[in-house]
Formats: C-alpha cells, sequence, structure tokens
C-alpha cells in the first residue's frame, strides 16, 4: 500500500508541479496502510512522513490525493 501511495503522490506531483497534501483512504486502506509499518507507528507519524492530512470516509472506494490551498498542517505546540 505504501509504494502504491508514493506512486500516487509522484504522479500527482508529475502532472500538477506541486505534492498533494491530502491524501484519502477508508477504514480498510488505512489499516492495510498501518499493517506496513512497525506497531510504535501512529497514524500521525504516518501522516508526518508522508508529509499529508489523512482523509477517512468509508465512502471512498479507492485511495486517492488531492492538494488544497484552504488546508493547513497542524504544528504540534
Amino acid at each position: 500500500m505504501l509504494s502504491y501511495i508514493y506512486q500516487m503522490i509522484q504522479g500527482y506531483e508529475q502532472e500538477h508541479g506541486f505534492l498533494p497534501n491530502l491524501l484519502y483512504l477508508n477504514d480498510f486502506h488505512c489499516e492495510y496502510l498501518k499493517s506496513g509499518f512497525a506497531d510504535h507507528y501512529t497514524l500521525q507519524d504516518i501522516q508526518d512522513m508522508l508529509n499529508v492530512e489523512m482523509i477517512i470516509n468509508q465512502e471512498i472506494v479507492h485511495p486517492h490525493v488531492a492538494w488544497s490551498h484552504n488546508y493547513h498542517k497542524r504544528i504540534a505546540s
């Protein structure tokens, strides 16, 4: 799943000239992605590594990436 997401991110960058900041997944995709990491990795760790905000919604059939100018990455205090 991770390699598929990297391919989507790279494809998006090649097509648009900038990286996406949103990753849309459903619960199944999310769990499958998390299974590729050691148990101590949290969903937030994975988001930070990919530099995207994950939008998790059961209506999402296929994972996809996007960019939003309204997106503001949360800053840890």
